[in-house]
């Protein structure tokens, strides 16, 4: 028998852990809601500790369980706080380091850091470096030009559809981006991580920037809780939530380790042992037709959108 299916067998229900996704650093954190021979039902949170939909994987595919951490403890205890920049009446640097604002910071050799800003010069920044516990490891001095970006991660109050611009730089990096202003020789935009209550507020150098353009987005999606369509004791079951999701138009999310990136779309035909799904781009907008087998589906993820159909999508 699988050892992580013994290992969960000793689990009790409603018990919060952290599942890594295969083999890469992306997991999840979620309360168990049901365990059956092949699959692992989660309610899982986002990084504010909120309930955003429902995670399933084929346990099989589980190389790594987070039973206790740190990390998930402060999730339960400290919840994120909303940033908000007065960006036309003070220097955004400034209160990055007045408030002590945890931010991410990717450097020219592609490494990330988890960081605090506590001094801009004219050509450098001086950082405190943290740990995943957000404990200060080290105090660093980095050029301005070895800086590639700046990112601070942010909760959305309130779902709104923006007018999107694609952001694309010289080194061929794209940013779906909305809120653009300026900062001295800086751009500062928002950029939404697609289909979460979380946007990234990005700080790169006017210098990195080739061209901003315009982008149309046609996909019109609205936020409704999917766990309200389930009966948690009866109907947790693969098949069923994948019917659920047809019958009311939730956006699903399927991974597998053989992907190159996570898919996502809306179910069109639920048939024996597969589905048909019509994908969607980076870019929010339809673009192909894939259909997988249930027993391919590594992760299934149902987070709380729900498509809403308009004629044009009718002659797709």
């Amino acid at each position: 028998m699988n050892e992580m299916k013994e290992i969960l067998k000793n689990i009790k229900l409603g018990q919060i852990i952290g599942i890594y996704h295969f083999e890469d650093s992306c997991f999840t954190v979620g309360k168990i809601s049901k365990i059956d021979s092949k699959y692992l039902y989660l309610l899982s949170y986002d990084v504010n500790f909120k309930e955003d939909g429902i995670k399933v994987f084929l346990i099989d595919s589980i190389k790594r369980i987070i039973l206790k951490s740190d990390y998930i403890r402060s999730l339960e205890k400290n919840q994120k706080k909303i940033v908000r920049f007065n960006r036309e009446n003070k220097d955004i640097f400034q209160e990055l380091i007045e408030n002590k604002v945890e931010i991410s910071i990717e450097l020219a050799d592609g490494s990330i850091e988890e960081a605090y800003l506590t001094e801009k010069g004219e050509d450098y920044f001086n950082f405190q470096i943290l740990n995943d516990n957000e404990n200060i490891i080290s105090e660093e001095v980095i050029a301005k030009d070895y800086l590639k970006r700046i990112k601070i991660s942010n909760f959305i109050e309130k779902e709104e559809y923006k007018k999107f611009k694609l952001i694309t730089t010289k080194n061929n990096d794209k940013y779906m981006a909305y809120d653009l202003s300026y900062n001295g020789d800086y751009l500062i935009f928002s950029e939404k991580e697609e289909f979460y209550d979380i946007a990234q507020i990005n700080i790169i150098s006017k210098n990195m920037i080739d061209s901003i353009s315009e982008i149309e987005v046609k996909l019109d999606v609205k936020k409704e809780n999917f766990n309200d369509l389930i009966d948690f004791k009866r109907d947790l079951d693969i098949v069923e939530i994948l019917r659920r999701c047809l019958e009311n138009k939730f956006l699903v999310f399927i991974d597998n380790e053989d992907f190159s990136e996570t898919k996502v779309g809306i179910i069109t035909d639920l048939e024996d042992n597969k589905i048909k799904v019509k994908e969607i781009n980076k870019y929010g907008n339809f673009y192909k037709n894939f259909e997988i087998y249930f027993n391919e589906i590594q992760l299934l993820a149902v987070k709380n959108y729900k498509f809403m159909e308009r004629d044009y999508e009718k002659k797709i």
